[in-house]
């Protein structure tokens, strides 16, 4: 505070702990009780007069995340279709190649066959990561 500026008196009726508290304090810092409280109230409103600066803060840093991370993100979904149309069109075709060139005494054996290749697939999608690090860690050390 400058040594010329003018000051208000105000009286402020506290707790008796929070007093004895206050006189700790000040006999550590070695600065008396009014100047402290003074410090205490300069940062309250120093914190309240930030709370707005940090809200627009916070508004900036979401836009430009979402500036550099959306189109990140949308990237990664467009390469995620593709890997997913990739995976259904090798799945048909590795079908198609089984169902031509592998004799199936009986047609059912061949529609068994995909419907449990789909049930299957259908159950690891559905399965948690800790699942599944469970069972390729299983695998791992089965065929070492």
């Amino acid at each position: 505070m400058a040594e010329n500026e003018k000051t208000v008196q105000i009286t402020v009726k506290v707790k008796p702990s929070d007093y004895e508290n206050l006189k700790k304090l000040s006999s550590k810092t070695h600065k008396p009780v009014a100047e402290i409280i003074r410090g205490y109230i300069r940062n309250g409103m120093s914190i309240d007069g930030n709370k707005d600066d940090i809200d627009f803060i916070r508004r900036q840093i979401r836009e430009e995340l979402d500036l550099v991370i959306k189109p990140q993100v949308n990237r990664l979904a467009k390469m995620l279709m593709r890997i997913g149309m990739m995976t259904i069109s090798f799945c048909y075709f590795t079908s198609k190649i089984i169902f031509r060139f592998v004799p199936f005494r009986d047609k059912e054996s061949y529609e068994e066959l995909m419907a449990t290749a789909k049930r299957n697939a259908a159950a690891y999608l559905n399965m948690r990561d800790a699942t599944l690090d469970a069972a390729f860690k299983e695998f791992d050390e089965n065929n070492l």
